[in-house]
């Protein structure tokens, strides 16, 4: 890699760690996606489902590995996610017909 790709590719990273990652909100996808393009995504859940909304796009849990417990049932009426998946306003557990559980990737 030249050198000047290399100091573009560092202010980048700068950028990212001291302006974009603070703003970002625990368990989001804006927050995902900064940890992911700085390499630091390796502690976070890997369960997807696809969005009901009609879209159909695929939504990756934003919280850390580890988390899921089908048991615990999120109380929905406050959003906290309780034992399953969450991304932005969506939880889910690994049931669905559209969801690949944290354990089969």
């Amino acid at each position: 890699m030249r050198q000047r790709e290399q100091v573009g590719l560092v202010r980048l990273e700068r950028f990212v760690r001291e302006n974009v990652l603070p703003r970002t909100h625990p368990n989001t996808t804006q927050r995902r996606r900064a940890l992911e393009a700085l390499g630091e995504a390796g502690g976070l859940c890997t369960a997807r489902t696809r969005n009901g909304d009609g879209d159909g796009d695929v939504i990756v849990c934003t919280l850390d590995a580890g988390h899921y417990d089908p048991d615990d049932n999120p109380p929905f009426k406050d959003g906290k996610p309780g034992g399953w998946h969450k991304a932005d306003t969506s939880t889910w557990n690994d049931l669905g017909a559209a969801c690949v559980p944290h354990a089969a990737l």
